[in-house]
């Protein structure tokens, strides 16, 4: 559910998003594992940050609702640098520094319980393969 406000005259709502999201940025030889923070509008302009999961660097998008490809999202880059800080100041009046930090905690408990889950899943089979030999050899 959303969330609107107003900020130094600026209208704003957070939480556009529905869940989480991990995002593979392309920067040409380079690639980027990014977690999604928060799909926000300013003035009715679509926004997307977007935070490293390596570096915590925040990267700010234009955001378009439209998938041509189901795996890929298309997003523009913001070239006006007074646009990014003004953003950026608006963006940081929501997610504040300890509110990111949960996130990215979040979002790093929800993958090692999900490599966990896979591990077990992984050695239950292993086990039931192991087992089904022990059960051949002593029918032999």
């Amino acid at each position: 559910m959303s969330e609107k406000l107003e900020i130094h005259g600026h209208k704003l709502e957070f939480l556009k998003n529905e869940g989480k999201a991990v995002i593979s940025l392309d920067f040409g030889e380079d690639s980027e594992e990014c977690y999604l923070i928060d799909i926000f509008s300013v003035d009715d302009i679509d926004y997307v940050a977007l935070i490293s999961s390596m570096s915590n660097e925040i990267y700010l998008f234009y955001y378009e609702d439209s998938f041509d490809d189901e795996n890929e999202i298309d997003l523009k880059t913001i070239e006006d640098e007074d646009e990014i800080d003004e953003v950026f100041h608006l963006f940081g009046h929501y997610w504040d520094d300890d509110a990111i930090d949960q996130l990215v905690e979040d979002y790093n408990t929800d993958l090692e319980i999900k490599e966990n889950t896979e591990d077990v899943i992984i050695d239950e089979e292993i086990i039931y393969e192991e087992e089904d030999i022990d059960l051949e050899d002593k029918d032999e």
